[in-house]
């Protein structure tokens, strides 16, 4: 899902990532590969269902990491109306297998910048203020220089 009003977080993003704030924007995962065991099922899931799900917003909180920023250094996200995890139980569904990582957004990745310690030392639980609203979901491809939308599912609008 891409977000609105994000601008902070893109900020942070190009500073310590540059690399990766360029290919991708700021964004936050509803399903991971690893998650998805049938692409087609979550496909056929994100068309009938996604359409009636309503517009819903998300608040950035503290930034953490994982193994001391060498793992990445991600922002916590407060799903304020519960939106995203609707989203997840509905294309997560079995025979999917969800993970439990919390919802967040990259701001420095392990993959593309070496400067996940010292991101994580200079923001280490500052917690970011603000409010983004979800008006689609999409279904993306990203390879090491790429990032592509692949289908879009616009949500409803806001209630």
């Amino acid at each position: 899902m891409l977000l609105e009003g994000a601008e902070q977080i893109e900020e942070l993003r190009r500073t310590w990532d540059p690399v990766m704030a360029d290919l991708v924007p700021a964004h936050l995962t509803v399903t991971y590969p690893e998650e998805t065991s049938d692409e087609t099922l979550l496909l056929r899931r994100a068309e009938s269902w996604v359409p009636q799900a309503t517009a819903f917003r998300l608040r950035p909180g503290k930034v953490f990491a994982e193994n001391e920023g060498h793992g990445g250094v991600f922002v916590a996200v407060d799903d304020v109306d519960g939106g995203w995890a609707a989203l997840r139980r509905r294309l997560l569904a079995p025979p999917m297998t969800p993970v439990d990582f919390p919802p967040h957004v990259t701001i420095a990745h392990p993959r593309t910048s070496s400067r996940g310690p010292d991101c994580h030392s200079a923001l280490a639980g500052r917690r970011l203020e603000g409010e983004f609203w979800v008006r689609e979901v999409s279904f993306t491809e990203t390879t090491p220089t790429s990032f592509t939308i692949l289908r879009r599912f616009p949500l409803a609008t806001s209630p």
